[in-house]
């Protein structure tokens, strides 16, 4: 049975949770679901927002979103709200990591995984963006 909206979104957390915590990353996760971003991490003294996002790619690139849409309001997340958008993609079972600089104010980033046919500039490659 695929999973529903809701689910996917619980899935992307708990992955980037998981994936966090094995990266040595204190993770606390906010009470209620009023907050802009969905797990906060603390490292190095300092608190940083983290929004998680759930995508199946295509194998060849990962787009992240970097919006939220009720029905009717499509908020574009910004640097004043959130330090990253994370997202778990389920084709690749991989973690990526947007810093606030690359997505603030976009509505999405796109992150090739494989190297394209032609050349190209400007690629993000998402290998770059496994590190947190």
């Amino acid at each position: 049975m695929p999973a529903i909206t809701k689910q996917k979104g619980d899935i992307g957390v708990t992955a980037i949770l998981a994936d966090l915590t094995k990266k040595g990353i204190l993770v606390s996760i906010p009470f209620g679901d009023n907050a802009p971003f969905d797990l906060v991490a603390y490292r190095n003294g300092k608190f940083e927002r983290i929004q998680c996002k759930y995508t199946q790619s295509d194998g060849h690139s990962v787009e992240v979103k970097c919006r939220s849409t009720n029905g009717r309001i499509d908020h574009k997340y910004t640097a004043d709200e959130v330090d990253w958008i994370a997202v778990y993609d389920l084709t690749s079972d991989a973690c990526y990591y947007v810093p606030s600089q690359i997505f603030s104010g976009m509505s999405s980033v796109g992150l090739r995984i494989t190297n394209p046919k032609k050349n190209a500039k400007k690629i993000r490659y998402a290998s770059d963006f496994l590190k947190f």
